[in-house]
């Protein structure tokens, strides 16, 4: 039904099915509708949001041990670095074969810039200073147990990430899955009241739908903006809403009623005649020939 088509958007798809589900419930006897049409939509609702709630914790724990990898990351470096540096006391700052034997790899005596790398060089530090107890330095913070328990905090942090990425990989699967039958479901509800309503019946609306034979319900706008120019002059400025074909400029006093102010078919307008000193509101409705949307929230600004 091109006048209805099934939202792409998760968020949209759920706001839309949340609005059938209320229309069943409400105009069940009225349309005729089975009453199980309201119930299977709202069954499959809740699993779609129950699976979005699943991703969301899953995306909230893998950013969460991202972070942490990423913290002990910088203090495996600062932990190299000390080690770097007790090195530099017994082999010089010149690559040798000392230098190669404590593990340092590509013939340099720098940090590695490479995580694999640097999680390598740090086992290879702690069995170094295992087999030399000699070279560690408990002032310098350069020993095999510090590098044991970075290089063991860093690798497990490590497989945590990579495991939980295949846990919400799995999750998001298992989402995506339930909004198709969702959408099919929707589909279905959708056909059966074209079977029970007029193409032109206004109860579409009921439903957050439009009605097939009638236009289709502008989008609001999102924002108004105000601009004072002085002499008791606004210009009022928003963004374009979808399918509008013209807009109502409306502005009342602080505490009075909204009245129509202007029509204007694009997306700008100016207000004249308003009293300096005063605060006024400003919202926009679009519209289209016939349909108009809800107002956009309204605006204030002090008129000069």
């Amino acid at each position: 039904m091109a006048t209805n088509p099934t939202p792409t958007n998760d968020t949209e798809l759920l706001h839309l099915c949340g609005q059938v589900v209320q229309g069943c419930l409400e105009l069940e006897s009225e349309t005729g509708t089975q009453d199980t049409t309201a119930a299977l939509l709202q069954e499959r609702l809740r699993s779609a949001h129950a699976d979005l709630a699943e991703v969301e914790k899953h995306k909230a724990e893998r950013s969460r041990l991202r972070r942490e990898l990423r913290e002990w990351d910088m203090e495996s470096e600062r932990v190299l670095g000390r080690c770097r540096l007790r090195l530099a006391a017994l082999f010089g700052n010149g690559f040798n074969d000392q230098w190669e034997a404590a593990g340092f790899p590509d013939g340099s005596t720098m940090v590695p810039e490479v995580f694999a790398k640097r999680l390598a060089l740090l086992a290879q530090l702690a069995a170094y200073f295992t087999a030399k107890p000699e070279h560690e330095s408990q002032d310098m913070r350069a020993t095999t147990a510090i590098c044991e328990m970075t290089h063991q905090s860093l690798s497990g942090l490590r497989a945590d990430v990579d495991h939980h990425k295949s846990i919400l990989q799995n999750a998001v699967q298992k989402k995506n899955a339930t909004l198709k039958l969702l959408r099919q479901r929707l589909r279905r509800v959708i056909g059966e009241l074209g079977l029970v309503l007029a193409a032109d019946d206004v109860r579409w609306r009921r439903f957050g739908l439009n009605p097939p034979a009638g236009e289709p319900l502008p989008e609001p706008v999102a924002q108004v903006t105000l601009t004072a120019l002085g002499q008791g002059s606004l210009r009022v400025q928003w963004p374009p809403a979808l399918q509008a074909l013209r807009y109502h400029v409306q502005s009342r006093m602080m505490g009075g009623e909204f009245a129509t102010r202007s029509t204007v078919p694009g997306t700008e307008a100016l207000l004249q005649d308003l009293p300096p000193g005063e605060f006024i509101e400003v919202r926009v409705i679009a519209a289209t020939a016939q349909e108009e949307a809800a107002p956009s929230p309204a605006s204030a600004a002090l008129v000069g």
